[in-house]
């Protein structure tokens, strides 16, 4: 193992040394089975996940050894920087687990410097397309417990996405006749968004959790494996422009060793260890990854939410990395209907018009206008985008040192 580990290392690139920084981070894993190599794997791709999100959060696709992919075994990570060099430092097996130290090198892309702000995300739901999948270990909750899961790991992993709400169910659509879950929810979206004080909606729909029988044979033997598909589709759509900014689709395909009277309960670790839930949770790693990507270059809008005396709230604050002297530039929009006569696109047109943060909370922010009179040409639901330096100086504003 470490010497694959080694060998894998020694594509550094050395021209890069002076800006890479180390990190380094310990990951656990349950030994199932006995099978420590599986476990050590499991154990070191946690470390690695927690050591790429730590050292510059999502940026482009992974270049690391072979196709922008890292491979420790049948081990695959994707990372947002460079690997020059990844070492496995301290092993540790005792109770049933074991925990690894890992080291790595990154050299973390540098994409959007000037977008510093966390995105505001809605979760769910990711509803099951057929229900009779679910009969075969009776995991008639699955699609909740992944709803679930993913917004756990978007949580948990990444500091450039603020997932503020769940739902599990359900939307209930207007016009249920329509099966497009897109369209239907670029329809809603607008609503949802205002309703949850979010600006990027992610959902989608489990569409396979059937299984089948798969007969290998040679000249001598002849044998059949029962095995199980997973599928979901994915949509990830800016709520305020009303446009769809990923769709992907995600496929895997795993072993079923149970009998068919087996009953799992979705919700327990004893179905997330099984080989069907990790490769549940390993799609769902790729989704926090693909998302995080797909955002990263988006740029913030913020609401104003709330108008009181000479101030104004917005609803975006100091779990999205809003500070004190922070200075946003206010955007007015307008409703544009499209071709289709369903969607109703709205265009957004700058004002010279700069506010100043003054006071932060977790999920909002207070600002001030520098000229008192400014505060008679805004309304609530306006937007509000980090003011560029461009902007301040053709206005003759002074740039606050936290403003990039």
């Amino acid at each position: 193992m470490y010497k694959k580990l080694i060998a894998m290392t020694t594509v550094m690139a050395m021209s890069f040394s002076a800006n890479a920084q180390w990190y380094s981070s310990e990951g656990t894993a349950e030994i199932i089975e006995n099978d420590i190599n599986k476990s050590r794997d499991k154990a070191i791709s946690n470390a690695l996940l927690t050591v790429i999100r730590s050292a510059g959060t999502s940026a482009e696709s992974v270049q690391v050894v072979k196709s922008g992919v890292l491979q420790v075994d049948k081990l695959s990570i994707r990372s947002n920087g460079e690997i020059h060099d990844m070492r496995v430092t301290d092993e540790v097996i005792s109770g049933g687990y074991i925990k690894v130290t890992v080291q790595a090198d990154i050299y973390p892309f540098s994409t959007c410097p000037q977008e510093k702000y966390s995105k505001s995300l809605f979760v769910g739901p990711f509803n099951l397309a057929t229900r009779s999948d679910a009969q075969l270990g009776a995991i008639y909750h699955a699609d909740e417990a992944i709803t679930q899961h993913l917004f756990n790991q978007l949580k948990r992993d990444s500091n450039k996405i603020d997932p503020r709400q769940l739902m599990t169910q359900p939307i209930a659509f207007a016009n249920d006749t329509n099966n497009d879950i897109e369209l239907q929810t670029l329809q809603v979206s607008r609503d949802i968004a205002n309703k949850y004080n979010v600006q990027y909606l992610l959902f989608g729909t489990v569409k396979d959790m059937s299984d089948f029988y798969e007969t290998t044979s040679n000249l001598l033997t002849k044998s059949t494996q029962h095995k199980r598909n997973f599928q979901m589709d994915i949509y990830l759509v800016d709520a305020i422009n009303k446009i769809t900014l990923l769709k992907k689709k995600y496929v895997a395909v795993t072993d079923w060793p149970y009998s068919l009277t087996h009953q799992f309960d979705t919700n327990s670790n004893t179905f997330w260890s099984t080989d069907y839930g990790q490769v549940i949770e390993q799609n769902l790693n790729n989704v926090v990854s693909d998302v995080r990507q797909a955002l990263y270059c988006q740029p913030t809008m913020a609401t104003i939410i709330a108008q009181f005396n000479d101030q104004l709230v917005m609803n975006i604050g100091h779990r999205n990395g809003v500070k004190k002297g922070d200075q946003f530039q206010l955007i007015r929009s307008q409703s544009v209907l499209h071709q289709s006569s369903l969607l109703q696109g709205p265009i957004f047109v700058p004002a010279d018009i700069i506010l100043t943060v003054v006071s932060v909370q977790s999920d909002r922010a207070i600002l001030e206008t520098d000229d008192p009179m400014d505060m008679s040409n805004i309304q609530i639901r306006d937007m509000l985008t980090p003011v560029d330096e461009y902007t301040l100086i053709r206005l003759g504003k002074k740039s606050n040192s936290s403003v990039k």
